[in-house]
């Protein structure tokens, strides 16, 4: 699995590295590593709540599956945290 900087889409944004071992059993990069092996996923989306937090306001895109940023942001600073997820964007629908 290869986790890297976001997509060139908007310069401004940087890569965002987990500070927390317990990051790696998190669900969210679980259902990202489901979303990296499985062929018909294209891209993967992340989508952040209207109301979140500039730095994950900043995530909002769409990247090739190697370039996606690690979710949770520790760096969020909404009073609920990182509300950011990710959406597999598929090549098929259909068998």
């Amino acid at each position: 699995m290869s986790i890297s900087k976001p997509s060139t889409q908007n310069n401004d944004r940087r890569s965002i590295t987990p500070t927390n071992e317990s990051w790696e059993n998190s669900p969210a990069i679980q259902s990202l590593k489901r979303m990296q092996a499985n062929t018909r996923v294209k891209y993967i989306v992340v989508i952040v709540p209207e109301d979140a937090c500039p730095t994950c306001q900043n995530l909002t895109g769409t990247y090739p599956k190697d370039q996606v940023p690690v979710l949770p942001i520790d760096e969020c600073s909404h009073p609920l945290g990182c509300r950011s997820f990710y959406l597999p964007y598929l090549d098929e629908i259909y068998p």
